[in-house]
């Protein structure tokens, strides 16, 4: 019996069985490497923020940084954002909430536009103690606020009034910030 009989008749279902083909795998193409005595050069770029000035253009004409501030309009210069924080630093580390110390150093942004010679107890050197309970003054016979030592303790209101005093040293000017 021919081949072609015994399929026409069913004859090969129990004695083949039907596998697919399976194509042949290769290996993953492989990139060619480079030879070990060749040397690559990468540039590495400086970090640089966006709003950097390019070099060398501070010494351009119209460049100032501050030409839109004071007293062109109410946005503080550099050197009043530095005196700023030097205060708001100050205030805080002698005891006033964050919340209190920058409101006291906006005021004398302010103050200090004006003119006005008036300072506060907390812009002193004199001034120990951290906060309003234990505030005293170290300069209390120049600054005439007391006649012993041990009565030279000072109300959180005196301290934080704008005030003229014989005895105060200024703890933070802006010689000291811009240096």
């Amino acid at each position: 019996m021919s081949l072609a009989n015994l399929l026409k008749k069913g004859g090969l279902r129990q004695s083949a069985t039907a596998i697919p083909a399976t194509f042949a795998t290769d290996a993953p193409p492989t990139t060619p490497k480079v030879a070990t005595v060749a040397t690559v050069a990468v540039a590495k770029p400086e970090k640089v923020a966006a709003n950097d000035p390019a070099p060398g253009a501070a010494a351009l004409p119209g460049n100032d940084p501050d030409r839109w501030c004071w007293p062109r309009s109410t946005a503080m210069t550099g050197s009043e954002i530095d005196l700023f924080t030097a205060r708001l630093a100050r205030f805080t580390d002698k005891g006033l909430i964050h919340g209190d110390a920058e409101s006291l150093a906006d005021k004398l942004v302010t103050r200090d536009r004006d003119d006005d010679d008036r300072r506060l107890c907390v812009e002193c050197t004199h001034l120990a103690g951290y906060g309003r309970a234990s505030w005293r003054c170290g300069n209390w016979q120049a600054a005439k606020v007391a006649h012993r030592a041990r009565d030279a303790q000072l109300p959180a209101d005196l301290v934080l009034t704008l005030q003229r005093c014989d005895g105060l040293t200024n703890a933070i000017t802006p010689a000291l910030v811009t240096q």
